[in-house]
């Protein structure tokens, strides 16, 4: 049996704590069935666990997170955990996400954590909903202020204008969304490093 104490988890988040505690009890499991793994190997993958779009921070300032929240429970539990771990001023959150989901219930989570929210649309999602009516719908249930954007590139030019230095950008809601703004935010990081190493050459 495994006889692992004092592993730090990898990911922030109560949540992240208990699908550590799951991962663990599955190798215990195989373990038992006769399964050889070294709590060495245990120790080195969890240490190395990396998430891409969940509590990723990738800019600044001011800084932006992608979470791809796209329930209730991870919208709740990616506010819960960004007020634990993450020191900000105000967040600006960027929403999107897919029509057939519980909507009305994620927007009342967006209402617990965002101080201003920009509702916007993936491009690749052909079940996103649209921005205006999320909006719409917000604006039913929250007196918090929102806009909504057609794209998100313009949602991120609004957010960027909207936060301050020690203000989060937080992006989340859909997987599709959350891709895009990754992609879209490493292609500006890459344009600018790429600028700076012409500039420092000439």
């Amino acid at each position: 049996r495994l006889m692992i104490e004092h592993l730090p988890v990898p990911l922030p988040g109560e949540h992240q704590a208990m699908n550590c505690g799951l991962s663990l009890a599955i190798v215990d499991r195989l373990i038992e069935a006769g399964i050889e793994i070294k709590e060495t190997h245990v120790y080195e993958g969890m240490s190395n666990v990396q998430l891409a779009g969940r509590s990723e921070l990738v800019s600044g300032p001011p800084r932006i997170l992608l979470d791809g929240a796209h329930n209730p429970a991870a919208v709740q539990a990616l506010v819960k955990s960004i007020g634990a771990h993450v020191a900000y001023d105000s967040m600006v959150m960027i929403f999107g996400c897919a029509l057939d989901k519980d909507v009305d219930a994620m927007l009342g989570k967006v209402a617990l954590g965002a101080d201003k929210v920009i509702f916007t649309k993936a491009k690749g999602n052909p079940r996103a909903a649209e921005a205006e009516e999320l909006r719409r719908r917000f604006e039913g249930q929250s007196s918090k202020m929102c806009q909504h954007a057609d794209t998100l590139d313009e949602a991120l030019s609004i957010a960027a204008r909207a936060a301050g230095r020690d203000d989060l950008i937080v992006v989340t809601g859909s997987f599709y969304l959350v891709g895009e703004a990754r992609k879209m935010l490493r292609s500006k990081i890459e344009k600018a490093e790429r600028e700076a190493e012409q500039v420092g050459a000439a």
